[in-house]
């Protein structure tokens, strides 16, 4: 099993799945896959359906070509900016769909090649982990257009490769390369152009058959911690409790007891 290396769908916009891993395509090669407002809008659907998907366990967020997302379209867009933050303005529509993809219960992995600003900045920085190629490029260039970084995405940003770096891609406009990104923390893993399908594939397929329990577990009480820089005591005590009464660790013990590849079946709170 392969992922695709193209979207079957001219959409700006499409997912795919292939068997246990669901692939959001932003998919406009001949603007960098720049992303307009109608694509922010339909975002956080596309993320739903990939979360209500039972045989999805792992989501990758990928653009077609040679880039994973230049940014915000601002050639449509620009005005928009400055159109306020109520409901139907850009800066809450961008708002919801970074939030979805970070609130994602599901494991999230950005594939990154080529240009990945502002926006794309945006989308990889809300996905849990970003694996890049060695012609990656990461920039926030604002500064260059003379308005601000959304807080939610600014505070993401220093969570992530701390203040002062991302007081330098703010400050300057600066595009750093691959090997920057990767020793400021912003990925993960880095590898050269042919290698980055297969080896996301071969991770997404490993985390696929890793316990979901185990993951939406420690993704809920990391978020916790990074709001209050404390795990909240009442998500420690829910996540306890539905380890023990779940499926998922009386699978892992007996695996590792026949030394044999465990089968974890849970899906979900309560299920």
């Amino acid at each position: 099993m392969a992922l695709p290396l193209a979207p079957t769908s001219p959409a700006p916009l499409s997912i795919e799945v292939t068997g246990p891993i669901g692939t959001l395509w932003l998919n406009r090669p001949d603007k960098r896959n720049a992303i307009s407002l109608e694509m922010w809008a339909e975002l956080p659907q596309l993320i739903g359906e990939l979360e209500a998907n039972d045989a999805v366990r792992v989501i990758v967020i990928r653009g077609a070509g040679d880039h994973f997302c230049a940014g915000a379209d601002i050639s449509t867009i620009g005005a928009q900016l400055t159109d306020g933050d109520g409901p139907g303005s850009y800066r809450r529509i961008n708002e919801v769909a970074e939030e979805t993809i970070a609130a994602a219960t599901k494991p999230t992995i950005a594939m990154i090649s080529g240009f990945c600003v502002g926006g794309g900045c945006q989308i990889s920085f809300a996905c849990d982990l970003r694996i890049a190629d060695t012609t990656a490029r990461f920039g926030i260039t604002v500064a260059k257009l003379g308005f601000t970084y959304p807080s939610f995405a600014l505070e993401r940003a220093a969570r992530l490769m701390g203040s002062a770096r991302t007081k330098y891609l703010l400050y300057s406009g600066d595009i750093v390369d691959a090997q920057t990104g990767y020793d400021w923390g912003i990925t993960e893993r880095l590898y050269e152009p042919g290698a980055l399908s297969a080896e996301v594939e071969a991770l997404a397929e490993m985390m696929a058959q890793r316990s979901l329990l185990t993951i939406i577990g420690t993704k809920e009480m990391l978020a916790s911690f990074d709001a209050s820089s404390t795990i909240d005591d009442d998500v420690t005590a829910t996540w306890e409790h539905e380890a023990k009464h779940g499926p998922d660790i009386i699978a892992g013990v007996e695996a590792f007891t026949s030394k044999s590849t465990p089968t974890f079946t849970w899906l979900g709170k309560g299920r």
